[in-house]
């Protein structure tokens, strides 16, 4: 059985398209105190959660804010959102831009594409942080307009960094721009564990 750890409700829809089988944990307060206090502050819950999960069958984290605590973990059968993405988008080198919403997914996110480029590529992060509003008012169309609206003629490659910003997609395809979405890709690595 596949659990998905979410830190917000809307991913339990996205992720029971993506894995019609999978149980759905959903902790708003991981993400509200990370935020607010830094992601050590919820460090040991969230990796007591995650062992806890994991000795049950693969986990997916959905939460980049988390993505660390996932790597500290250290378990072969929990993947971290946006790991199998950003392997994706660094494989062709060149310049991707990392494209967030939240400030305080900045350094795990680069750590991270800095971890999985090894140098093959470069990342230029943009934060589209007056999307985030839109998100939270459960506006998608204006949330995906305004990431677009971010990032826009500033590259050729965009890496939509966190599991919400998928709905962009579609938006920057139209443009011709190649784009690396979260989800499907953490989906289809998850489901491999199974």
């Amino acid at each position: 059985m596949i659990t998905c750890l979410h830190t917000a409700d809307v991913h339990v829809a996205t992720f029971g398209a993506l894995l019609p089988d999978a149980s759905h944990v959903v902790r708003v307060d991981f993400l509200d105190r990370a935020r607010a206090d830094g992601v050590d502050a919820v460090a040991d819950e969230v990796k007591m959660l995650l062992g806890d999960l994991a000795s049950q069958g693969p986990v997916l984290c959905t939460c980049s804010t988390l993505g660390p605590l996932v790597d500290e973990v250290a378990l072969s059968n929990v993947v971290r959102i946006d790991r199998p993405a950003m392997e994706a988008a660094v494989s062709e080198g060149g310049e991707v831009v990392v494209a967030i919403c939240l400030e305080s997914t900045r350094d795990a996110t680069m750590a991270l594409f800095d971890e999985v480029s090894a140098g093959r590529a470069s990342g230029k992060l943009v934060l589209c942080d007056a999307a985030w509003p839109f998100f939270e008012a459960g506006d998608m169309a204006g949330f995906a307009q305004a990431i677009v609206d971010a990032v826009s003629g500033q590259a050729s490659r965009v890496l939509l960094a966190q599991a919400s910003m998928a709905v962009a997609a579609p938006l920057f395809a139209e443009q011709g721009v190649e784009v690396f979405t979260t989800p499907k890709a953490a989906a289809d690595a998850v489901a491999a564990l199974a």
